[in-house]
């Protein structure tokens, strides 16, 4: 536990500052709720805020009653729900590499919610139930299905530390940082990826924030309300948002994650990884960019840690009516000699957002070199299509190929072959409405050299999903 802490401490000291009021005017943005409700697929439920409910004149959507109540001067209640299925198609998972060939099946995901606030906000309590189900899957992950269980239920308090506002959760929760290179909810997944712990938050005048993190990831199963966190895995974080000028900004993050035993690269052993990291973001006119560098150090089964990764999207939005961007991603993540026996080069992204590679479940930030361009476009006010072209390739041909969960592809240790492939994907929304759409996910992988010299083949993903949700 002490060099867990110790691999805090430098980034404490580098955000000391941001606990200081900021010297650049703050521009507080609107609620979005007042214009489009609910949250679309993706941020957390938690986040929501029905205040401006009170006035009657903004009630202008039917399920506005349903959604919030309030209760006294000082107290009131939110509620919500989504209901979600999803069709999927896909041909050789997982590659075939391992003779799993092509798979069927139907997803549903049932969710309600409530959020009860008091004493002006100053104590908060969310719970999140859910009903989560695959039906004909014939290789099933354990983010696939879970039942009837917890998704979220953690209580908040809102207290002053001299100029500071100060938040603690605790309990089971979402958690999000960025662009989710490290923690990421992710939402393609039927099951959304959750924590148990506690989280400090400080926030200053300026709105700078800083987190103080202590988890434990879940770990889902297959039966009723038998989600647990894992008591194999303790993360501990921090997460420092600076606010330097409107539209611009800087995350400064360090994550020490203890696993008591972890089999990784056939090597068993504890495991204590360390991750250091920035984000760079903003905005100047149409130009946007999120950039997050990162290193890692640490120790697995007596092997030292030395890992380090680049995740980036940067774009250009055109002013006309389709509202056109045109982004650029460049992913790059180490890796090396997986059989050393005195060090491990191959970067982990701990809870990483994958499905930006595409809902075939085949890329992570894993001894990968990504670099492609994406097209993200409006042609009418209910249609949003999404579509890329990304290039991948082994940074270490000496090194496996991995799926997401750092898990390794057999066979791909055995070629020399750097490509892995090209994914073509598109990605169509139609929402006629806040509370439902239908999505449309198309996607082929033409597997390169180091998937084919394996015996892999190319991947064929088609999904079909639609959600309503209040």
């Amino acid at each position: 536990m002490r060099t867990l802490i110790t691999a805090l401490t430098l980034p404490a000291l580098l955000i000391t500052s941001a606990l200081s009021p900021a010297s650049h005017a703050h521009i507080p943005s609107a609620n979005p709720m007042e214009h489009s409700r609910p949250f679309p697929a993706g941020p957390s439920r938690q986040l929501e805020d029905y205040r401006f409910l009170d006035d009657p004149a903004r009630r202008t959507d039917p399920l506005d009653g349903l959604r919030y109540h309030r209760l006294g001067d000082s107290a009131w209640l939110q509620l919500g729900g989504e209901l979600r299925y999803a069709f999927t198609h896909a041909d050789n998972v997982a590659f075939d590499l391992n003779g799993q060939g092509d798979d069927n099946y139907i997803q549903q995901r049932a969710q309600a919610h409530a959020s009860l606030h008091l004493w002006d906000n100053r104590v908060r309590t969310f719970v999140q139930l859910q009903n989560t189900r695959s039906w004909n899957q014939q290789f099933p992950l354990p983010r696939d299905g879970s039942r009837n269980d917890v998704a979220q239920a953690f209580i908040d308090t809102r207290f002053d530390l001299g100029r500071l506002q100060a938040t603690t959760r605790i309990g089971r929760q979402e958690i999000q940082y960025g662009q989710g290179a490290l923690l990421n909810i992710g939402e393609q997944p039927n099951i959304r990826q959750a924590f148990d712990g506690a989280v400090l938050r400080l926030t200053t005048p300026g709105k700078h924030q800083v987190d103080l993190l202590a988890l434990r990831p879940i770990l889902y199963d297959r039966d009723n309300f038998d989600d647990s966190s894992d008591n194999n895995t303790r993360l501990l974080g921090l997460y420092a948002s600076l606010n330097l000028a409107p539209q611009r900004g800087v995350d400064l993050y360090a994550f020490a994650r203890d696993m008591d035993e972890r089999n990784f690269q056939g090597f068993v052993g504890r495991e204590e990884r360390y991750t250091l990291g920035t984000r760079l973001f903003g905005r100047q006119q149409q130009l946007d960019w999120n950039w997050d560098l990162m290193l890692q150090g640490g120790e697995h089964a007596g092997r030292d840690i030395r890992a380090w990764a680049i995740r980036s999207d940067s774009g250009y939005t055109f002013d006309n009516r389709l509202r056109l961007r045109l982004g650029l991603h460049l992913d790059v993540a180490s890796g090396g000699d997986p059989l050393s026996a005195s060090q491990s080069r191959t970067f982990d992204a701990l809870y990483p957002r994958n499905g930006t590679y595409g809902e075939a479940n085949l890329t992570t930030m894993s001894n990968l070199i990504l670099a492609g361009p994406s097209f993200n476009f409006k042609p009418a006010r209910t249609i949003e299509v999404y579509s890329s072209i990304l290039q991948t390739w082994r940074h270490a041909t000496d090194d496996y190929v991995y799926l997401p969960g750092v898990r390794p592809l057999a066979g791909t240790l055995n070629n020399s072959a750097r490509e892995i492939g090209t994914t073509y994907q598109f990605t169509g929304r139609w929402q006629p409405t806040a509370n439902f759409n239908i999505d449309l996910h198309a996607m082929h992988l033409a597997a390169g050299r180091a998937i084919t010299r394996a015996g892999g083949h190319d991947n064929n993903t088609l999904v079909v999903r639609t959600a309503m949700r209040f």
